[in-house]
């Protein structure tokens, strides 16, 4: 492998580090109770499939199967042994030569895993912020449970939605007999096929936007949880700074990570995520017992760390009590982009053992029901524990005393270390799709491109002690768009071109269907608006909430 050229690079991180201390650093900051909330689960998701949206890698493309016998419209397609974006950070799907020897495919249950490990990252970690956002007081959680449960159930419907999609474009081909491949492997492929190739840059740009700000927040993250274990470690002044240790750990780790071409060597992150995820768990749950290390009414004796909190960090309930109901939107911009695996629907579907449009029900339900569950109780474990105080990662509001919170910051770093890398991948592919499509990607604009977007990532998490109002208003946008607008959008656009064509017969059911995918354009367009001014009013204007 060439050496990474870290000269351009260096010099732009020098110089935002300059401009960041010679700069007051409160005129950069942005509090919100929502610091990284909306773009982490998306990482999470898009890390695990590295090279999603990508055209670079042509191998992708896949001869069309024919339909086994059977008049069912669920019945099962014998799809291509694709390389499976979900497994991603667990296999050698990560090279550029794919398996073809079907080990690839995946089956419910497995499938399911990857898509809870997917949602389930350190997004979860940020949701006990969008309670306290909605206020200080137990109940809060009744609401909010209820909002987490309800969109994640609509989220699994969306989901299916792309494997039926899918499914429908494999069939209409397949019945063809022809000789053409499909690159149904996404949804901005299913864009291709239903509305059109001058328009599918749009499903390009959200991609990347998406990405890319997350990015920017995992940058912060990776700032914050360095400097407190740096604090942990010893070190003072200079050395345990947050921007020290995002300059650090940008020229040492992400820089060399977000450069590599094949990613199969960070295969171990995956396991490493997982274990951070459930370690972070089982310490949040002990931590919120009565009594607890955190709990002022510890019994005497026992370990405490309290004392060793600034008064912001510590506990805080019944101080405000509920704030407008209008608050919820926040969680609700939380929430969507926690669900947000969307892009990946065609691939799993296609990657699935025997696919079928009933299997992939069971899929979507099985693993956005453990999504859901698993992120609604360590909501409710965090805001019990701290409240009103949540920040936007719920692990800065442990004490760096703390052993069991400093190695749930250590795994999760490395975990995040790894999803940078993949996330990356896919925010340059998005990139190169959009400005470089159709041509050769040298190693000359890989590099130049890697430079000038990390530099620009550095930059903004140098100035920006909290991501909270960018990260929330495109959260709100972005991952209503993907969930909630885009995927109905596509089946409006399906079933009026099939019904118009005869292949597919208007019945009352597909009526309300209809009508039902309307209602959620409509509902994904509210959230995408009114998310987005709710995250504007609560930085800037929280005494109107």
């Amino acid at each position: 492998m060439k050496p990474f050229p870290l000269r351009g690079s260096a010099i732009a991180i020098t110089i935002a580090v300059f401009l960041s201390e010679t700069t007051t650093p409160d005129a950069f900051l942005l509090p919100s109770p929502s610091a990284s909330a909306c773009a982490t689960a998306v990482a999470d998701a898009a890390s695990s499939s590295q090279n999603f949206y990508t055209r670079e890698k042509h191998h992708r493309i896949k001869t069309l199967s024919t339909l086994r016998g059977g008049g069912s419209r669920s019945g099962g397609v014998n799809a291509r042994r694709v390389k499976s974006l979900r497994n991603a950070a667990s296999s050698d799907d990560m090279n550029d030569d794919s398996s073809k020897d079907g080990s690839n495919e995946q089956s419910i249950p497995t499938a399911a895993l990857n898509l809870i490990k997917g949602c389930v990252g350190s997004g979860v970690l940020s949701l006990p912020a969008g309670v306290a956002a909605l206020g200080d007081v137990p109940k809060a959680i009744l609401p909010a449970s209820a909002i987490v449960l309800t969109l994640g159930a609509i989220s699994a419907y969306t989901f299916h939605l792309l494997g039926r999609l899918t499914y429908v474009t494999i069939d209409e081909n397949g019945k063809k007999e022809s000789k053409q491949t499909s690159t149904i492997n996404s949804i901005g492929d299913l864009w291709e096929y239903e509305v059109g190739k001058s328009s599918s840059w749009l499903v390009s740009a959200s991609i990347f936007l998406t990405c890319f700000m997350t990015c920017l927040a995992y940058s912060i993250i990776l700032g914050d949880t360095f400097s407190s274990l740096a604090e942990t470690a010893g070190l003072t002044g200079l050395m345990s700074s947050r921007r020290t240790s995002i300059l650090l750990i940008t020229l040492t780790a992400v820089y060399p990570l977000s450069c590599l071409k094949s990613l199969a060597a960070l295969a171990p992150v995956s396991l490493m995520g997982n274990i951070g995820i459930l370690m972070t768990c089982i310490v949040m749950t002990i931590r919120a017992l009565p009594g607890g290390a955190y709990s002022p009414t510890a019994a005497i004796g026992a370990t405490n760390f309290l004392r060793s909190l600034p008064a912001e960090l510590q506990p805080s309930f019944g101080v405000t009590g509920f704030r407008s109901p209008r608050s919820l939107l926040i969680l609700s911009s939380m929430t969507a982009c926690a669900y947000l695996v969307h892009m990946v629907g065609p691939e799993f579907y296609q990657t699935m053992k025997d696919p079928s449009v009933v299997r992939f029900g069971i899929l979507s339900a099985v693993g956005f029901g453990g999504t859901a569950l698993i992120s609604a109780f360590m909501m409710c474990v965090g805001f019990l524990t701290f409240g009103g105080a949540c920040k936007g990662m719920i692990l800065n509001n442990y004490s760096t005393l703390d052993k069991g919170a400093t190695l749930c910051r250590l795994l999760m770093g490395i975990s995040l270390l790894g999803s940078y890398a993949f996330l990356s991948k896919g925010m340059r592919s998005a990139f190169y799709e959009i400005f470089y499509k159709g041509k050769e990607i040298t190693d000359k604009i890989h590099y130049r491109t890697m430079q000038i977007l990390i530099g620009i990532l550095t930059t903004l998490a140098l100035f920006l002690g909290d991501a909270g109002f960018v990260v929330s208003v495109t959260g709100a946008v972005l991952g209503s768009s993907l969930i909630y607008i885009i995927p109905p959008y596509l089946f409006l656009k399906s079933t009026k071109r099939r019904t118009t064509d005869g292949s597919l017969t208007t019945t009352s059911t597909l009526k309300f269907e209809r009508l039902w995918n309307k209602f959620l354009i409509c509902l994904g367009v509210f959230f995408a608006v009114a998310g987005a001014g709710m995250s504007v009013a609560n930085t800037f204007f929280p005494h109107l909430l």
